[in-house]
């Protein structure tokens, strides 16, 4: 079943996280489809040869005809950049430039966009971790993700959350979804659809997220 990020609930305590991880993976897949766009023309400058190459990559028809359909991607409206304190140095974006060196440099999104859900858990879990929260199942299948997106997106488990046989404390649940310590080194999240060694995919943490103040309703009176 699909659902749009924009129909989620405002009011609910992750959403401005939910919507931020969502904007920011447009974000990168807006540069990649920039880069593929441009790198595609430079190497087939040739209108035929460009639309055979798009036709030989077996993209789905909607995406197809959008392709050939573009004449530019999203202006210029806002550049991103970072200036010091001092008002001497700027750091900006290129668009163009840093599109076609991310379609050079890594080929694909799927790596990027991973890394900003670890980063979405991880802000995720600061946002919570002042307000004291009784422990439970969930609150430590939280920690347990948390922990995995800053190690590399893999599980890891310190001595100091082990029982002398090895295994968590504390349990650590949330719907059908259980960790325990056998998990140790495995992959967070999904790289791709191929993947099958991996723990749950993005949806799940936005369906975590979005149920987790179903497990502590005092969470209502902080959102926003």
């Amino acid at each position: 079943m699909e659902k749009f990020i924009h129909k989620i609930d405002k009011n609910n305590f992750f959403y401005p996280a939910i919507a931020t991880l969502a904007f920011a993976q447009f974000g990168i897949n807006e540069m990649f489809s920039r880069g593929f766009y441009l790198n595609a023309q430079i190497r087939y400058p040739d209108s035929s040869d460009f639309i055979n190459y798009i036709k030989s990559c077996r993209f789905p028809l909607e995406v197809e005809n959008q392709i050939f359909q573009t004449q530019t991607f999203t202006p210029f409206i806002f550049v991103p950049g970072f200036l010091t304190k001092d008002k001497t140095e700027v750091y900006r974006m290129s668009p163009n430039d840093s599109a076609l060196q991310f379609v050079n440099d890594w080929g694909g999104l799927t790596d990027k966009n991973i890394e900003l859900t670890h980063m979405t858990i991880i802000s995720a879990w600061e946002k919570i971790i002042q307000l004291n929260l009784i422990s439970s199942p969930v609150l430590q299948f939280f920690r347990h993700i948390r922990n995995a997106s800053a190690h590399n997106g893999q599980f890891h488990f310190d001595r100091k959350v082990l029982n002398t046989n090895g295994d968590l404390k504390l349990p650590a649940e949330w719907k059908n979804f259980t960790i325990t310590s056998n998990l140790q080194g495995l992959k967070l999240i999904a790289k791709d659809k191929n993947d099958t060694d991996y723990f749950f995919d993005q949806g799940d943490l936005v369906e975590f997220l979005l149920d987790f103040e179903n497990y502590y309703p005092q969470l209502k009176s902080h959102s926003q």
